[in-house]
C-alpha cells in the first residue's frame, strides 16, 4: 500500500514537530483545568448522581473561574497539534485526512468554549442550587444540562467519534508514514487506560484524573505521535528511496 503513494507534497518536519510539541503544551493545560475542576471527594452518603456529582459542592468559586479559562485556552492550542498529524496524513489519504480535519474543526468549535466552559458552569448552577433549594437542586440543575451543556455534547461527541476513527483507521491501514501498530496512540486508548484508574476508588486524585481522562487521552495521542515522529521520517524516506 505504501508503495502506492504519491508524494504531492512534501512533509515539513520541523513545522510537524513543532505543531506537536505546542499541542501537547495546550493540552496540558486543558488537563490543570480538569484537575481543579476533578480534586475532591464524593459523599459516600449520596447514591446516584446526586453522589456522583456532590465532589463539585466543595469546589470554589475561583477554582471553577480558573478551570474554565485554562480550557478555553487549551483548547486552540492542543487543536494545533492535531492539525500536524493532519498534515501527516493528508500525503496518504486524503479521505481519512479530511475526516480528521472535520474533527478538529468539531473540537476547536466545541469543546472549549461549548461543553468545557457550559460543564463548569452547571457544577456552579448545581452548587449554588444546593445552597439555596436542596430539594430542587438536583433536579433543576439536570433541566439546566439539558438545555446548554447537552446539546452541545451531541453536536462534539460523533466529531470526536470521526476524528478517532480516521486516525485509527489510516494508521493501522498503513494510510500514514507510522508503523501500523501506532494506532494504539490515539485518544480513545489513552482515554480507556487512564480510566481504569477509576478502580482505585473514591479518592481526590482518583477523581481528578477521572474528570481529565480525555485531556489525558489527548496528552497520549499527541505525545505517541511526537515520539515516533523520527520512525515515520525514516519509513517516508525508505519508501521515496
Amino acid at each position: 500500500m505504501k508503495d502506492e503513494v504519491k508524494f504531492k507534497e512534501e512533509i515539513n518536519w520541523d513545522k510537524v514537530r513543532l505543531l506537536l510539541k505546542i499541542g501537547i503544551v495546550g493540552a496540558i493545560i486543558i488537563l490543570v483545568g480538569d484537575f481543579l475542576m476533578g480534586w475532591g471527594v464524593r459523599n459516600a452518603s449520596l447514591y446516584g448522581l446526586e453522589g456522583q456529582v456532590s465532589q463539585y459542592l466543595t469546589v470554589s468559586d475561583g477554582r471553577m473561574f480558573w478551570s474554565s479559562l485554562l480550557g478555553l485556552i487549551g483548547v486552540p492550542i492542543a487543536c494545533l497539534g492535531h492539525f500536524g498529524v493532519y498534515k501527516l496524513l493528508k500525503p496518504y489519504s486524503r479521505k481519512y485526512a479530511k475526516l480528521y480535519l472535520i474533527g478538529i474543526l468539531g473540537f476547536l468549535a466545541f469543546a472549549g468554549a461549548g461543553v468545557h466552559v457550559s460543564s463548569v458552569e452547571s457544577a456552579f448552577f448545581y452548587k449554588y442550587m444546593v445552597a439555596l433549594s436542596p430539594e430542587n437542586a438536583l433536579a433543576t440543575s439536570i433541566k439546566f444540562a439539558s438545555f446548554f451543556p447537552l446539546p452541545l455534547y451531541i453536536v462534539l461527541i460523533p466529531c470526536c467519534f470521526i476524528m478517532v476513527y480516521a486516525h485509527i483507521r489510516a494508521v493501522a491501514g498503513g494510510f500514514s508514514p507510522y508503523p501500523r501498530w501506532c494506532w494504539i496512540f490515539s485518544m480513545l486508548v489513552g482515554t480507556l487506560i487512564v480510566s481504569l484508574i477509576s478502580i482505585f476508588g473514591n479518592y481526590a486524585i482518583v477523581n481528578a484524573i477521572m474528570v481529565g481522562a480525555f485531556s489525558l487521552g489527548n496528552i497520549w495521542a499527541l505525545s505517541g505521535a511526537l515520539l515516533m515522529l523520527g520512525k515515520a521520517k525514516d519509513n517516508v524516506n525508505l519508501i521515496k528511496f
